[in-house]
């Protein structure tokens, strides 16, 4: 799922603000869209930084909205 800094208004249904964004090792205040994709592990270069115990709760929240 995308995480942009690119919020409009925040509050569209499965998006989900990143409370402990610079815990995170974001570089501003995020949300995750709702849009789901994967990719092949080998695409993936490095690991920027990892979700808080608070917000991967609200991600599986999040899931669990959109997927039933």
């Amino acid at each position: 799922m995308p995480i942009t800094s690119q919020a409009r208004g925040s509050g569209d249904f499965g998006e989900v603000i990143v409370q402990d964004w610079q815990s995170a090792g974001l570089l501003k205040p995020a949300v995750i869209k709702p849009v789901v994709a994967s990719f092949e592990r080998s695409l993936i270069r490095k690991t920027l930084g990892g979700l808080s115990p608070r917000d991967q709760q609200s991600l599986r929240d999040s899931f669990a909205a959109l997927f039933g």
